[in-house]
């Protein structure tokens, strides 16, 4: 039987290899005959023009094998749905010193972004992953013995699978989960903060705070209306811009929940699945009004916008509030086309330039879950879901913390001294060996390869 190639866009990364990645689409209208081979034109594009070419000949390096001497657990998840697997990782940039990240790393041709794209087994795996992080760092022997008291937690997860040109919100392109930890100490410069619009660059100003921060919230609040939470207790917040200048809860679409344990169900798993699916929904809904077309675009390239007459009629028929309505006309009005001649200037320049005036491809979020305090008993827990048009910063660089609307954190400042590498190694370790206990028995087809060792800063972590 023929069967015809359903055109999808690709992603090539190189990891710590120094040679360039790529991106780009396979065509359409490609058939295969039954027992036959046909070569597959692709048109790519380089993501990083300021790295080596790739060598004729050189393999791709999986995520697994690009993440190997930072590994220190793996989770082999098997459902019916399919067969993924989760890697805890000791991050290669940090964003805290007692901080890992979850990410699935299964071979294959085409990457897995997002909650749709793995199993729910595997969902439920990763969310569970997440609470039993909030547990250890609530123990008070834990605490004790990695000076937690007084810092701050949060779990992180960002969404921008269709980005590959400019720096984006989901760098590392798998689906994946930060477990954060800031201590006491970490915090303190947040006691000066200052105000953004303080003698702040433009472009910072533009990272720092996304020109949809305020209109995604009230968009979300109505676009989601339809979504129930499915969760007894969970309630979504109507928006408040003040609150959120008070640094009383976070940008977005926020949803309070009743407790931390709610991500241990296969109902927030659903939560989770339910509002990508409905954000993927909307993207293609805004980006059929703004440009006729609901698909994303190409690499280094963008939908030209509607002609400003037909834009104005496309949002007035939105069955938005006049309030969401005038925030997207406002948005149509100071949005400007990008010409090629100015693509390849941004491919050559600064990425702090890319990021400024080149917009992200949607669905692109950052989501978020935290509550006052680490407690396992806090609440409520919020969950919020902060869409981005420019700026490329993830959840876990860019979020409110200690009370400040907007921290951005700063990855590569400085360096670790063995001291640390060792703490953070020990912290790390022992989380695996919770999670671990933990979850031993929580899916049927989960299979856990046991912590591995930590041999030093430049050996990183090794079986044994």
């Amino acid at each position: 039987e023929t069967v015809r190639l359903v055109p999808v866009s690709f992603y090539i990364p190189m990891g710590n290899s120094g040679h360039q990645p790529y991106a780009g689409n396979t065509p359409d209208g490609i058939d295969i005959p039954a027992g036959a081979t046909v070569p597959v034109p692709i048109n790519g594009y380089c993501v990083d023009v300021h790295t080596e070419p790739v060598p004729e000949g050189e393999p791709m390096p999986e995520p697994a094998v690009r993440f190997a001497r930072r590994t220190v657990q793996t989770l082999r998840c098997i459902a019916p749905q399919g067969r993924d697997t989760l890697a805890l990782v000791d991050k290669a940039a940090p964003h805290a010193l007692n901080d890992l990240m979850l990410t699935e790393v299964s071979p294959g041709p085409s990457v897995k972004s997002t909650a749709l794209d793995v199993s729910p087994a595997t969902g439920r795996i990763l969310w569970r992953t997440g609470a039993n992080f909030v547990r250890f760092c609530a123990d008070p022997e834990i605490i004790r013995a990695f000076g937690l008291d007084g810092g701050e937690l949060r779990l992180a997860l960002n969404c921008d699978p269709n980005t590959w040109d400019r720096e984006s919100v989901q760098a590392a392109k798998q689906f994946h989960l930060h477990l954060l930890y800031w201590t006491r100490a970490e915090l303190a410069p947040l006691a000066g903060a200052a105000r953004l619009g303080t003698g702040a660059d433009p472009r910072l100003r533009r990272q720092a705070l996304d020109p949809v921060s305020f209109l995604a919230g009230r968009l979300l609040t109505e676009a989601l209306a339809d979504l129930e939470p499915g969760i007894p207790g969970a309630r979504v917040l109507p928006p408040d811009d003040d609150a959120i200048l008070r640094g009383e809860r976070p940008f977005g679409w926020v949803v309070t929940l009743p407790g931390w344990e709610v991500l241990e169900t296969p109902a927030f798993e659903r939560l989770i699945r339910g509002i990508d699916l409905a954000l993927k929904g909307l993207a293609a809904r805004l980006g059929e009004t703004f440009t006729g077309h609901p698909d994303p675009p190409l690499p280094w390239t963008r939908h030209p916008l509607l002609p400003p007459d037909r834009l104005r009629e496309r949002i007035a028929a939105l069955d938005f509030s006049e309030r969401v309505r005038a925030g997207l006309g406002q948005l149509a009005e100071v949005l400007r086309d990008l010409s090629p001649n100015c693509a390849r200037r941004l491919a050559r320049g600064p990425a702090a330039t890319r990021m400024h005036l080149m917009t992200l491809n949607h669905p692109s979020y950052a989501l978020g879950l935290h509550a006052a305090s680490p407690a396992w008993s806090a609440r409520p827990v919020w969950l919020s879901v902060q869409p981005r048009l420019f700026s490329g910063i993830g959840g876990a660089g860019l979020l409110s913390l200690a009370g400040v609307p907007s921290v951005r954190v700063l990855r590569g400042q400085g360096a670790f001294g063995d001291d640390q590498w060792r703490a953070r190694a020990r912290f790390q370790h022992a989380f695996a060996c919770f999670n671990q206990a933990r979850l031993e028995g929580a899916e049927p087809g989960l299979k856990i390869r046991g912590p591995s060792r930590f041999a030093g800063p430049d050996q990183g972590w090794v079986p044994g």
